[in-house]
């Protein structure tokens, strides 16, 4: 949906990339896993709890998602009536898109400031690649 609304209102469209993303979500539940062969601890420990959520957990993409979303509306964007992982700000008239497919972003909309604000914003809270104009998708 946002690739078309992007193209329809001629806006740009930029991609980024957040890195280890799943290493951003702090775990609400409690989880414990083994100690890994090979790892040497001071004390007599059988399992560890993950404070974050890592990959491979089944909780890791539910945590990651979460994390991101609460962010995002902290900065002023409200959650899509039609789809959860699409964002929508609207600033003096203008409106910026953000979607999230898993650790892929892309955001759009009617001023490149808000478009370079936000990405600004996402950027001190999570390390991110920026790849720029859009070209590629992963879904």
């Amino acid at each position: 949906m946002i690739i078309t609304i992007a193209k329809y209102f001629g806006w740009p469209l930029d991609q980024l990339d957040v890195v280890t993303a799943f290493l951003y979500g702090i775990m609400k539940e409690l989880v414990f896993c083994a100690v890994p062969e090979g790892v040497d601890l001071d004390g007599d420990f059988d399992c560890l709890e993950l404070v974050k959520a890592i990959y491979g957990l089944k909780q890791a993409s539910r945590v990651w998602n979460e994390t991101f979303d609460e962010f995002v509306c902290s900065i002023g964007f409200q959650v899509s009536a039609f789809d959860p992982c699409l964002y929508v700000k609207i600033v003096d008239g203008h409106c910026v898109l953000v979607l999230v497919y898993v650790d892929d972003v892309l955001i759009t909309g009617s001023s490149p400031e808000l478009i370079s604000r936000t990405k600004t914003d996402l950027k001190t809270r999570f390390e991110m690649t920026d790849s720029g104009k859009c070209a590629f998708t992963a879904a």
